[in-house]
């Protein structure tokens, strides 16, 4: 027979008050840069160029390509030096697929509103930085306009 032993039992600490987690705490979230709205570089960019040129990509390989290029904020400089305006244009005319035709199609829309917000943007803070008022008769408004 087996004679009991001692048993030493340790004090039960509470338990660690409860806290919302993060998205660092998560081990399956993946936070990147690379889509956020702001932060874009010509490198994100390049990346989901290459999969919209490349002759095996599958639809939802396009889609989730064009979905992310969607969520960015392009700029004029941005849609030139990276020339992904051309490449999405393409799949708008030419994609055999009608979805991926009308994500590009829409993506196109979005991105020449968005360069022409920058663009009056732009000539808005030039004048400003000049020191330039119009003239309500340069303005179009004709009539006895005050002038500077």
């Amino acid at each position: 027979r087996c004679e009991p032993t001692e048993v030493s039992v340790m004090p039960r600490t509470p338990p660690a008050p409860k806290r919302q987690a993060t998205l660092h705490d998560m081990g399956k979230v993946v936070s990147s840069r690379a889509f956020s709205y702001y932060n874009v570089t010509s490198e994100d960019v390049d990346r989901y160029k290459a999969t919209l040129e490349d002759a095996d990509t599958t639809k939802e390989e396009f889609m989730t390509a064009l979905r992310h290029l969607s969520s960015m904020l392009m700029t004029r400089d941005l849609l030139t030096s990276s020339m992904i305006g051309k490449v999405v244009s393409r799949l708008r005319r030419k994609h055999p697929d009608e979805e991926v035709r009308k994500l590009a199609g829409a993506m196109v829309d979005k991105w020449k509103l968005e360069v022409i917000r920058q663009v009056d943007v732009d000539r808005k803070v030039e004048r400003r930085s000049r020191g330039d008022v119009r003239t309500f008769i340069e303005a179009g408004r004709g009539g006895s306009g005050w002038r500077r």
